[in-house]
């Protein structure tokens, strides 16, 4: 990351400076035509750049004040921007500072958030991110196949053991395909806490027939009405619904209560098996 000593302040040409797209989130162009049309020269205060070197083309990329920039385009005779000039960063530098600014600034977006730590070498997004790209799953808000919402939820399962994660997207893709009610943070994390405590107490092609005719939405509504009778998180709740799922099969029947998922988290390991 850059010290004190690697920024110096000058003025820009806004055709001197660009967006990279590896941390930088989409522009609303709206936004930044209306702060065109309002164009206050006092109130444009100084943006962030990085100096790439003077091979590229163009040479400074933008790492906070994207909108003032695009406004200062609209503009008829775009004016120059006054900017603090980074030297010597890396396009992960880029992304550290760039997602630290925000976050110092305002709450950003989750998943703005995510795709700043991950072209910062955030080491658990990049973890999380090899995942999903194996098994063609993205992490997006869209309510589209394919589609995961619940970036805390990955974070917590891949800390304890990426091949947790990748074993539980496994499986809910064997059983659900990438319908994206498949990949809500309960069903992520309620079969995430099964693979990891009772690894050895389950039949894998069992719990599968388990739950083939029954739809994730229909195991997180039975979970939430489980509240009314045991105490527990809503991936615990999931979990123990699950269970009561396979147990219906037939075959030895795996006792579980809230107590049998405690722990997880954090590297946590997996209880002791009992015979």
């Amino acid at each position: 990351m850059s010290t004190q000593g690697d920024v110096y302040i000058t003025t820009l040409a806004a055709g001197d400076i660009f967006a990279d797209p590896a941390y930088q989130r989409p522009v609303d162009i709206t936004r930044a035509r209306k702060m065109a049309a309002h164009w206050d020269r006092r109130l444009v205060g100084v943006i962030e750049v990085s100096d790439r070197g003077e091979y590229a083309t163009p040479r400074y990329a933008i790492i906070d004040g994207q909108h003032r920039w695009e406004a200062a385009k609209c503009l008829v005779d775009p004016p120059l921007l006054v900017a603090n000039v980074h030297e010597l960063l890396t396009v992960a530098d880029e992304a550290a500072l760039f997602d630290k600014l925000n976050r110092q600034r305002k709450k950003v977006n989750i998943f703005e958030h995510y795709k700043a730590r991950l072209a910062a070498g955030d080491w658990i997004i990049g973890r999380i991110q090899r995942v999903l790209d194996k098994h063609g799953l993205k992490v997006d808000p869209a309510p589209q196949e394919g589609c995961i919402g619940c970036v805390g939820t990955l974070e917590k399962v891949a800390d304890i053991d990426d091949a947790l994660l990748d074993e539980t997207l496994s499986l809910i893709i064997d059983i659900w395909g990438k319908r994206r009610d498949g990949l809500d943070a309960p069903i992520i994390h309620g079969l995430a806490l099964i693979l990891h405590h009772l690894r050895h107490d389950i039949d894998l092609e069992r719990l599968v027939d388990a739950l083939l005719d029954t739809l994730p939405r229909q195991l997180k509504t039975q979970a939430v009405a489980l509240r009314d009778m045991q105490s527990g998180t809503l991936p615990v709740l999931t979990a123990l619904v699950i269970i009561s799922h396979y147990n219906k099969r037939p075959g030895r029947k795996v006792d579980a209560s809230p107590r049998t998922f405690g722990g997880v988290g954090r590297g946590a390991p997996p209880p002791k098996h009992q015979a």
